[in-house]
């Protein structure tokens, strides 16, 4: 029996954020996200166009991040301090969901707001739990990232339906 890709993409997801957050290694997590991607690539890769949006995705996101914790939604063992880099290496393993298992959201725009707000915030959550990433404020933070991921997860989605459009048509031709 052959396991559907998107299953595959979302384990593979799951597995590696876990790993990266519990590892909180700014040298084991870079190392998760290199062999994740080397492991979605050669299963369900979609060659430079989504290379191109794990990339976009994994800038903005990282941005973001550092934003957050400078405006002091975050605080890192209860000090302000920059992102630290295992929590970027949260994007590109987010990324690579974007063209599989969570294409369902591509267009139902509403749907991915609804599940963007929730989701992102759960994910934060979890993630401070786990780790020594702390809210400065446990009731505003993930208020604050539910709202943000209700505008900037559709958005994604948004982006990696384009670009499978644009990969489809080329294709096509």
């Amino acid at each position: 029996m052959k396991v559907p890709v998107n299953i595959v993409n979302i384990v593979l997801f799951n597995i590696s954020w876990l790993a990266i957050v519990l590892s909180q290694s700014s040298l084991v997590a870079p190392m998760i996200v290199g062999i994740h991607l080397l492991l979605h690539w050669l299963v369900m890769g979609k060659g430079k166009d989504e290379l191109r949006l794990i990339g976009g995705v994994t800038l903005c996101g990282v941005i973001v991040d550092q934003l957050l914790f400078q405006a002091g939604v975050f605080n890192l063992a209860g000090q302000p301090a920059l992102a630290p880099l295992w929590l970027s290496c949260l994007w590109p393993v987010f990324a690579s969901t974007l063209m599989h298992s969570l294409v369902v959201f591509q267009n139902r725009i509403a749907l991915a707001s609804v599940c963007g707000a929730l989701g992102g915030a759960m994910s934060y959550i979890a993630g401070v739990r786990m780790s020594a990433v702390d809210f400065a404020s446990p009731f505003w933070g993930p208020v604050l990232l539910g709202t943000l991921w209700a505008f900037m997860f559709p958005f994604l989605m948004q982006v990696a339906a384009r670009l499978q459009i644009q990969r489809d048509a080329l294709q096509s031709w």
